[in-house]
C-alpha cells in the first residue's frame, strides 16, 4: 500500500528547496522535465485542466472528457503516461505503491484518493503547479 500525503505536507514541502517524498520534485525538476519531453495538446490540454481546476482537484473520469474520451480508466491511463514521460525526465522514481503503473506514476504529479469504484481524485502538488506557471503552460 502507499503512503498518502495530505494537502498541508505537500503546501509545507513546496515551500522549499526540498520534496516531501522521491517521487515528488521540485518545480525545477518539473520545468526541466517539461521542456525536455514530447507533448501532444491532449497532454497539455490535461495538465491545464489539472491545474486550473478549483483546488487544483480533478477526476480520471474529468480528464478524460477533457480530451474527448469516456471513462475514468482512459483518463487515468492518458494522464498516467504523461506522468511516467514526466517522472522519467525528472529523474523521479516511481511511487512504492500496490496500484498499477500507470496510477503510479500520477502520483509524481498529485496526489490520489480511490473513490469507491474504479475512479480516482487527483490533487496537483504545488510544486508541479508553479512549474506550469514557470514553463508557460498556465
Amino acid at each position: 500500500m502507499f503512503e498518502m500525503i495530505s494537502r498541508d505536507d505537500a503546501t509545507r514541502a513546496s515551500g522549499g528547496d526540498t520534496a516531501l517524498a522521491p517521487h515528488i520534485g521540485r518545480p525545477e525538476d518539473y520545468v526541466r522535465a517539461l521542456a525536455e519531453i514530447e507533448m501532444s495538446s491532449c497532454e497539455r490540454d490535461m495538465l491545464r485542466a489539472h491545474a486550473t481546476a478549483p483546488g487544483r482537484m480533478i477526476t480520471g473520469l474529468k480528464l478524460a472528457e477533457t480530451v474527448g474520451h469516456f471513462g475514468c480508466r482512459i483518463g487515468n491511463k492518458k494522464y498516467g503516461r504523461l506522468a511516467a514521460k514526466v517522472a522519467a525526465a525528472a529523474d523521479l522514481p516511481m511511487c512504492k505503491t500496490d496500484v498499477s503503473d500507470y496510477l503510479a506514476a500520477i502520483f509524481t504529479l498529485a496526489e490520489g484518493t480511490q473513490s469507491d469504484g474504479e475512479d480516482w481524485t487527483w490533487v496537483m502538488h504545488d510544486n508541479v503547479a508553479r512549474a506550469l506557471s514557470d514553463a508557460g503552460i498556465v
